[in-house]
């Protein structure tokens, strides 16, 4: 298999410098360098169309969630992992409304950053367990038997990154009937968007595959 394509957009010189030694070690990982602001990111992910761009929501001349908005508007295939300093829960609430399939903190571990590098390429979900905390922390967590078994199955797929559309698809239901069981499931944890439950979802994820 070719290896997967990483842009790096990160302003911190020391930062960037440790993620394109980091890549370097990965016989699966080729990154394709570092651009230093959002305006640069945004125009090195339209022509190289990396398959996941590691962004920094701190850019400077135009910052990550424009860089994502912008991105979204192209409909480019590349999958952002958010790698920031910024934990506030409107940044992450942002961030994952814009399409972002992981957020990761700067301060993680390399382990967990190539882990989440792998699974975003896959085409899967990835939010640190601190990020997800953080972001469901008034989310009450479901008892067995609170879901049934088909909205346990969309919650999961949820994680996954999949819209209501393939949910149907892969569950063999209507795409109405995708969105009534996410609408039962935002009711019955108390969630109050899709985000949410993208980040509750791929918080039991990681949990289950800890």
């Amino acid at each position: 298999m070719p290896p997967i394509k990483i842009l790096i957009a990160e302003d911190h010189a020391l930062l960037a410098d440790g993620l394109q030694l980091l890549l370097g070690t990965q016989p699966d990982l080729q990154s394709l360098g570092v651009v230093r602001d959002g305006a640069q990111a945004l125009a090195q992910t339209l022509e190289r169309v990396p398959d996941v761009l590691l962004l920094d929501l701190g850019l400077p001349r135009l910052d990550g969630l424009g860089v994502m908005e912008a991105l979204q508007r192209a409909q480019v295939p590349t999958r952002v992992l958010v790698v920031t300093a910024r934990l506030d829960e409107p940044s992450i609430r942002s961030a994952l409304a814009l399409g972002a399939a992981g957020y990761l903190p700067k301060d993680e571990d390399s382990d967990e950053l190539l882990l989440a590098i792998r699974r975003v390429a896959q085409g899967r979900r990835y939010i640190s367990e601190e990020i997800a905390r953080l972001f469901t922390a008034n989310v009450q967590a479901a008892p067995p038997g609170k879901l049934t078994t088909s909205e346990s199955a969309v919650l999961q797929l949820v994680g996954a990154g999949l819209t209501s559309k393939e949910i149907s698809q892969r569950l063999g239901t209507s795409e109405a009937t995708a969105r009534k069981h996410r609408e039962n499931i935002r009711r019955k944890l108390g969630m109050r968007n899709s985000a949410e439950m993208a980040a509750y979802a791929t918080r039991l994820q990681n949990a289950g595959e800890a």
